[in-house]
């Protein structure tokens, strides 16, 4: 059962390596639903997504946007990420299933109004709970924890654990990690 679960890895790899922009040896993409774009898609060491997952960098004046996932982050079953400028999750993050994360919107009507674009960051070590939405011009501190189902429509500062529709802090800069980051 090792042997093929590496001979997969190995081969995951050998298809994903030459169609993003970095891929990394350990990095592990399993059976995604569709990718737009690849070369704007970065993994770095240890980051896993799981299978269904959806992962755009669209078009906007002109440049494909950006998302950096970074190490040993994971991302489980029916994660959608889209881009139009840049998406930044950070290291060791963890993000539930059907997690939505975009830098990006549309004006009403559409057609004449365009996208509305915003960078979004994801510190490190953060904790994003099931069918959460993190929309445009976010910031997460490191050690944010987010609850499920929530809406995240501004920033927060580090260490914050914050859930409800629209987002709110149910504890400010409470959550201390057993572990940081960089003791891992």
């Amino acid at each position: 059962m090792k042997t093929a679960n590496r001979l997969q890895r190995w081969y995951a790899w050998q298809l994903w390596k030459r169609r993003f922009g970095w891929y990394a040896r350990s990095a592990y993409f399993e059976r995604p639903d569709l990718v737009v774009n690849p070369q704007g898609i970065h993994l770095d060491w240890g980051a896993l997504i799981r299978a269904h997952a959806r992962l755009e960098c669209v078009k906007h004046e002109g440049q494909f946007g950006q998302i950096e996932i970074g190490e040993g982050s994971s991302a489980q079953f029916y994660f959608h990420c889209a881009a139009a400028k840049r998406v930044s999750i950070g290291q060791h993050v963890l993000i539930a299933g059907r997690v939505y994360i975009t830098d990006h919107d549309h004006q009403m009507p559409w057609r004449e109004g365009g996208m509305v674009v915003r960078p979004v960051m994801i510190g490190d070590g953060c904790w994003l709970g099931e069918g959460c939405a993190i929309l445009k011009g976010v910031e997460l501190g490191p050690g944010c924890v987010v609850g499920a189902n929530t809406v995240v429509t501004k920033s927060f500062e580090a260490g914050s654990v914050i859930g409800g529709v629209p987002a709110r802090v149910i504890k400010d800069g409470a959550y201390k990690p057993a572990m940081s980051v960089t003791q891992r």
